[in-house]
Order: C-alpha cells, then structure tokens, then sequence
C-alpha cells in the first residue's frame, strides 16, 4: 500500500502544475467562446424549425433537442479537446522533463506508473472545468424552457469524457518520447487528425473502410447518437491505458534503449489482443428518447431469436446515398440484434457504379437465411422487416406505440451570450490569476 504522506503531497504539486500552466487558461477561455457562439446558433436554428414545427405535428415529432442543441454545442468541446487540451497534457510533463524534477521524482517510495497516475487524475480536474462550458448550454436550455432528457445527456458526456482520456494518453506518450513540447504537440497532433484524414479517405478505398472503425471520431461518433456500446467503451479505455502505459516505460530513463522498445512491443501486442475479445462484446444501449437507434421492442425481440446466420448482400456503391440511408437505418441496427450476420459488398470489390455495364442488379438487397431467399430495393424498415420476419417464420404482432413527440420551442438565446462570453471567461481569468498568486503569498509569510 502506498503511503497517504506520499501521494498527497505528490497530488498538491501536481495540481499546482496544473493551474500554472497557461494553455488550460487560455483554451478554457477559447472554449467558453466557441461554446456560447454554438448554443446561440443552435437555439436559434432550432427555433426557426420549431415556427413551422408547432403547426404540424408530424413535422414536430423531428424536432429532437439532443441532435438539434445538445450535440453542436457539445461540438466546440471536441474541437477544442482535440487541438487545444493535448498542451495542457504535455506541459505536465515536458515541464518536468526540462526542469529535472522527473529525476526527483522517480526517488519517491513509487514507481512511474503512480506518478503517471496522479497526472492522470489531476488533469481530470481540468477536463471537469473544460465541461463547464458545454454543462451550462444544458442548464440554459432548461431555463429557456427545452426539454433535457437526462439519459441521453449523460451518455454524451460519457463518450466525451472517454475522447479526452484518449488524447491525453496520447498526449503523455508523445511527451515521454520526444525531447521539445513542440515535437510532442506535432505528435499528438499526427494521430488525432490522422483520424479525421482517415475517415475522409475510407470512403475513397475500402481497405481504409475497413480501419476507419477503429478511428477516435468513430468512438465519439456512437455517443454522439445517442448509442452506449460497452464494446467502445472498453476499446477505448484500453487504448488510454496503453498509452498512458507506455508513457510510464518511455520516461523511465534508467532503462535502455532495447529494452524500452521491447517492452513497448509487448504493450502493444497485449492492447492488440485484448481488444479482439472486447470488440466482439455485442452489449447496446439506446440512450436517445426517440429510439433513433432501435427498432420496434416486437421486431428487436424477433430478431434476436434468429438463431442461425443471416447474409445480407447490398448492390450499391458506397458512394451511392441510398447505400448511407440503409447502413443507417437498417444495417447499423440489424448487426446490433441479430446474432449471426454477415454483410457483403459486391460493388465495393468490382468498382461498379451506376450506369456501368456491370449494373445488372445495382440497387437490389439480397436477404439469406436458413435456406431461403429474398430480396428486396427498398431501404425502409417498413418493407425490410417483414421480409426478415417471413425469412425466420416468426409472426410479429404489431402493436401501437407511443409515437416521440418532438419538443419543438421558439426562443431567444442571446441572453446567455454575457454568461459565455463575458462572466464564464472572467471566472476562469480570475481563477487564473488568484491560483498564480497564491505560492508567492506563502514565501512572503514564509519570509
């Protein structure tokens, strides 16, 4: 057990660090900014959609607060953990590195995996301070009269948080290895928009496709629609670990080169592995209050019951936006429920788009199952799901259910523009200021 006379005083200097570091100040301000500029947008957007909204109700029933609000405001939050979060990270121990009290501390009764875990734990603090910003979008929606439904909410923050734990394993990492904050800022930099370079490629090469899953804005992309998967969450609570791993293997000096990169393979390989048995874990929850993530309770209840495989054979390219309304609306949510299922992409493989000679049968959905046969052009979950039922033999009695009523609401949001842009910077501005005067108040009582 370690000693309470150990970490305390480890986790009070850590935390000193912290709020002397500029960067968290500055991008704290930047954020609160960027986050009132995105809540006003959104409110009056979603306001203007809301007039024509409360006259019919079918149009109302589109008018969802978590897509509509909650996930653009929380957008400046992504930005600014992606390009501006990552300095606080280094600066915690580029600092240390240049000024040698890493060597210090690695002569405490500890080994470096404790320091990197109070590093860990005291930049917590600054993220919860970075959420600041995007908790208050939702507490002024409420005063404005929004609806919050608090399910889905969580489950954004949830997914954020996970992001921002990511980034700063990378961040710790690319700190560790390199010999400037500079270079470790450009490293940090290399693989969070390397993901965005990914996602934009994978739909130009399918052997890209194939990764970009595996990309940071794909994990952030299944909380952000409102969609709990316990296999992403443990994907990336490995890949923080690793990471923050490896940073604890690279900072350790006494350790040789060879031997560095030796266990550094070993960590990866071990990442490697344990993600297999955790990205097969198929546990889903549809946080969303319209199910926008589900089918009907009767259809996801028969579906689970096939129990034999299901090949599902898509002619489109992926170009093709019929092929996106299908992923998303069909697909996505079939390989969520059904417990065997393949897809196959005929057109991914030859090239063929529409119009070419090899077009034959572009458009059409092949379903297989147990023996038989069916297929069909349409990507509508009415048309889709009965043919899966009959395919299975199962009979689904429709029952009538109570229909998202949307939460359509005509507001004026510019009165919060003094909370984000003028209180909330001033706040951080004095917390700045007051946590850089406080060591010079004790040397002057110590003098």
């Amino acid at each position: 057990m370690l000693s309470h006379s150990v970490l305390k005083p480890l986790f009070q200097k850590e935390i000193h660090s912290l709020f002397t570091v500029k960067a968290m100040w500055i991008m704290l301000i930047i954020l609160s900014l960027l986050t009132g500029y995105s809540f006003v947008q959104a409110v009056n957007l979603f306001s203007q959609a809301s007039r024509t909204a409360l006259q019919y109700p079918e149009m109302a029933r589109g008018m969802d607060p978590f897509r509509g609000v909650f996930v653009p405001c929380f957008g400046a939050l992504y930005l600014v953990t992606t390009l501006l979060f990552p300095f606080t990270a280094i600066k915690l121990i580029s600092s240390e590195i240049h000024s040698g009290s890493l060597k210090l501390l690695v002569q405490l009764p500890l080994n470096l995996r404790y320091i990197i875990a109070v590093k860990t734990a005291t930049l917590a603090i600054g993220w919860l301070l970075a959420l600041v910003p995007a908790l208050s979008t939702i507490a002024a929606w409420g005063m404005l009269g929004g609806h919050i439904y608090l399910q889905e909410i969580l489950n954004l923050v949830l997914g954020y948080t996970l992001y921002a734990l990511v980034i700063t394993g990378i961040a710790f990492f690319a700190a560790s290895v390199t010999s400037s904050t500079a270079t470790a800022a450009i490293l940090t930099l290399a693989f969070t928009l390397g993901s965005w370079v990914l996602d934009f490629a994978a739909g130009r090469q399918s052997w890209l496709h194939s990764i970009s899953a595996v990309s940071l804005t794909a994990l952030l992309r299944t909380y952000e629609h409102g969609l709990f998967s316990l296999s992403a969450t443990g994907q990336a609570l490995i890949a923080a670990s690793g990471f923050l791993v490896l940073s604890s293997v690279w900072l350790n000096s006494g350790i040789k080169l060879q031997r560095r990169l030796f266990i550094s393979i070993l960590v990866v390989l071990s990442c490697i592995l344990l993600s297999f048995p955790v990205s097969s874990i198929r546990i889903f929850h549809d946080t969303t209050e319209n199910r926008s993530n589900s089918f009907s309770s009767a259809d996801e209840t028969a579906l689970k019951q096939m129990d034999k495989p299901l090949t599902v054979t898509v002619y489109l390219s992926r170009e093709d936006s019929r092929r996106h309304d299908y992923e998303t609306n069909i697909l996505s949510k079939l390989q969520r429920t059904v417990p065997d299922i393949s897809t196959v992409f005929p057109c991914d493989s030859t090239g063929s788009l529409p119009g070419t000679q090899n077009d034959d049968r572009y458009g059409i959905i092949e379903y297989d199952y147990n023996g038989r046969h069916d297929e069909s052009w349409s990507s509508s979950p009415g048309e889709v799901l009965p043919i899966l039922h009959q395919l299975a033999g199962e009979t689904v009695t429709f029952s009538e259910i109570q229909k998202y009523p949307g939460y359509p609401i005509v507001t004026d949001a510019t009165p919060f523009n003094t909370w984000f842009y003028i209180i909330l910077p001033m706040v951080y501005l004095w917390l700045w200021w007051f946590t850089n005067r406080l060591p010079r108040n004790r040397k002057k009582e110590t003098q």
